[in-house]
Formats: structure tokens, sequence, C-alpha cells
């Protein structure tokens, strides 16, 4: 929806995949001149796609000079207040994207990694990677497999494109709403199997599982695995509809607590011409959680004990609704959506199972094989569902551009803000970056944005 060169979901990820119909040709064969909704066709993640297109796999680098502000640790002033600074810096940084596809098979990847040095604020300084891998295969004219691997480590969180992804009804979940600058790492894998009954009816299983670690000591980690069935039935040439259920567990460490989410949905996909495509879900969840909260002791224990505050063992179990819709426009290397969501979120490591609501919107265009173009922003509200009280509210906003000067060479500039704020508490941070420099790309690539 990332607030982070490493780490940011859009949301509307799902609205990107590529479609791919059941045909006997397979995954590479290009015989398919159409093959409805996005939600049939299953042909796995868009990794490595740009717009509908299918790029060659290429490694692109660049040098870029930054200034950011609002860089902010886990770590408090003398007076017990958050200190945020701002500082001039650079970033090498090196990309590795794009698709191979043979004939019952494809692989794809987007990798992005950098090294980061700030003049002044040298505890920021370090490398960040980010990785997404996909790989999909085809077993005659009626089974795939699909897996999709995602990766990645950084300290700041904000500024940069996403790059994890998920599959239409269920989300593998890197770190996208952090609260400070500290270092996190997440590793994350959704893999699937189709069976296609026709060319109307298909039935997917898929299991995933995912874990964040995060360094400060008083920040949450989180573990999670889930399983999930669907069935899709193609209702005409231009639109499908299935229902799903799914199971998730998140596991939380260096506290007492998990939560059980069990989710059944109801999806419908339509065309609209060749270029735009629109989804919408509704799901209904049953939430189960056990933790430890704080409450506030009654004035006369507390005069007791010798403290205002003690630990209660808690168990939450709630029936919530959910949705998504969105709509999306794809025109060979060019792209643009739109998109809002409910949905049940592990968290941020501060809040843990949340509601998470958000919107965003953006585009990717590419006017000419020199020029590119991309902006978004969006939305992201959690509202905790009983390890703490409160809520945590953020907008997130950028743009940049990259122009070839030859071949080989060209200069980029991006522009990031990102603000949010923890109600009941004193934490609000908005925080703006900046970054320009020169790109290399491999001879005769169209330009990109990484």
């Amino acid at each position: 929806m990332f607030e982070s060169k490493v780490f940011k979901l859009r949301m509307l990820a799902v609205l990107a995949l590529p479609v791919f119909g059941q045909l006997p040709g397979g995954f590479g064969s290009g015989m398919s001149s159409y093959d409805g909704p996005t939600i049939l066709g299953r042909g796995g993640p868009g990794t490595g796609n740009q717009g509908s297109d299918h790029v060659p796999i290429h490694i692109q680098a660049s040098l870029n000079a930054n200034y950011d502000t609002s860089l902010l640790g886990y770590s408090l002033d003398s007076t017990g207040n958050f200190v945020t600074k701002s500082s001039y810096g650079f970033d090498a940084n090196l990309n590795a994207s794009g698709r191979k596809a043979w004939r019952r098979s494809f692989l794809g990847l987007d990798y992005g990694g950098n090294y980061s040095h700030y003049s002044s604020q040298s505890f920021f300084n370090g490398s960040n990677h980010q990785l997404n891998l996909a790989y999909g295969t085809q077993f005659g004219s009626k089974v795939q497999i699909i897996s999709q691997l995602g990766a990645g480590t950084s300290n700041r969180f904000l500024g940069g494109p996403s790059v994890f992804q998920a599959n239409e009804f269920e989300f593998i979940t890197p770190p996208t709403s952090e609260l400070f600058d500290s270092r996190s790492y997440f590793i994350g894998d959704t893999t699937s199997m189709i069976y296609s009954f026709s060319r109307r009816q298909s039935v997917r299983f898929s299991g995933s599982g995912a874990a964040v670690r995060r360094r400060a000591r008083g920040l949450v980690d989180m573990e999670t695995y889930g399983a999930s069935g669907d069935w899709v039935y193609r209702a005409s040439r231009r639109t499908s509809m299935g229902v799903s259920y799914s199971f998730n567990h998140y596991d939380f460490t260096k506290i007492f607590g998990d939560t059980d989410v069990h989710t059944i949905g109801f999806h419908i996909s339509r065309k609209f011409g060749r270029s735009w495509e629109g989804t919408a879900s509704l799901t209904g969840s049953r939430q189960s959680t056990v933790g430890v909260r704080s409450f506030a002791l009654d004035p006369v224990l507390a005069a007791i004990l010798g403290r205002t505050t003690g630990s209660e063992v808690f168990e939450s179990n709630n029936l919530l609704y959910g949705y998504s819709a969105g709509i999306m426009y794809r025109f060979r290397r060019s792209s643009a959506f739109a998109s809002v969501a409910r949905a049940i979120n592990p968290g941020n490591g501060y809040f843990l199972t949340s509601i998470s609501q958000n919107a965003s919107v953006g585009f990717n265009y590419n006017p000419t094989r020199r020029w590119t173009l991309n902006a978004s922003a969006g939305y992201n509200r959690l509202l905790s569902l009983g390890f703490t009280s409160g809520a945590y509210s953020g907008w997130t906003g950028g743009g940049g551009t990259t122009f070839k000067l030859s071949d080989s060479f060209g200069v980029n500039f991006r522009y990031d803000w990102r603000t949010y704020q923890l109600f009941q508490t004193a934490l609000h941070r908005d925080g703006h970056r900046i970054s320009t420099g020169i790109t290399w790309f491999p001879k005769n690539a169209i330009a990109s944005l990484h």
C-alpha cells in the first residue's frame, strides 16, 4: 500500500497477477488470445513483469544522493522524549528483475539491495535487501504448482516501491507499518496447487508461512502459518466468481500470545475490455486471541502493591467482516490501480492482532523506452483486537522518474513522504525523503524504477 525501500505491501498486489489460461500449451506457449478474468486464469504472481509485458531477467545499478528527515531509532533522549534526526547521505543500489517463461513453467524475479551511508547519522548506515521470487509449473492440462518466496531486511521504513506481492485470496505478511527505523527481518512463502476441472471450474489448495524478527527488544516478533482452499467458476468470458476458506495462526514471541483466524469469503472478478479488470470480495472471520495485557489497578491495591498497573491473561473472540475492492489497468509496460480493503492483520510489533483498513492508488507509466514515471499514495489504519488499546493511523505517498540519457546510463529522481500517529500516545511522526542520482542499465533495456 512501502513505506519502505525494503518492505511495503500494497493490498492491491492481488490485482497485478498475469492472466494464463488452462490451455494445453502451458505457461510459456503464448497460445491464448483471451483467457478471461485473472481470478480463474491462476497463472501465478506478476513477479518480474512490467505492466502486462514479460521482461527478460536483467540487472540495473544506481548511485544516489539523498536527504532524509525524521530518522527515528528505537531510543529516547535524556528527558524521555523521542528523538528524530535529519541527514544527507548516499545509496549504492543493485537490482535484478524480470521473467523467464518456458513451455510449461515460469520463473519471476524481483531483487533490490543497497548500502546506505548517512553523513551525520551513522547509526542508520547499513545494507538493506528485498527479494521476491516466484516459480510455477504445469503438469498436463489440469494441474499447476505455484510457489512464491519473499524475504528481506531493512532498518529504514520510508521510500521505494513495493516488491512483496500476494496471490488472489491469501497474503504473506511483511512488516509494512513499522514505527521505528530499527532493523527488521522477514521471510515468507506461499505454495499452491491448482486443479482445473474444465475451462470454467478450478480448485486450489494453498499453504503459507512467514516470520518477522525485530532487533528492538521492546517490539514483538511474529511467526505465522496458514492453509486455504477455494473454488472458482467462470460465469462468462468476462466474469468469474468463487468461494474460499482459509485458516491462519499468528504466534507472537517475546510475549505470551497467539491468534487463530478462520475466514470464509465470496469473490468476483470482471474484465472490462482487454486492459481493465475489477475485483471485489466479502469475507467473514472468526478471530480467537489469547495473550497477556496490562490494566490499571484499583487505587487501594495500587497503594498496597506500590505500583499502578498489573498484568492479566485475556481471551478475545470476535466475529468480524472484511472486504476488498479494486480496479486495475494494464497496457504493455504501463499500469494503474486503486483499491480498498479491510482484513485481520498480525500488526506491527506494537499493535499485534489488529483490524487493518487501507486504501491505495498508483500508476506506473512508460511513455517511451527511455522514460518512466510512477507515483502512489496510501492510507492504513490498525485497530487493536485485545493486546493493547488504541489505534495506528498512517498516510504514505511518493513518486519518481527515470530518464535514459544513452543506451546504458540515465538519471533518476524520487520523493517519498510518510506520516503516522499512535492515538493515546505521544508518538507522531512526519518524514520526507528526496533521492536523485545516476542509473546504469543493460544495453537496450527499458527505463524502469526500482
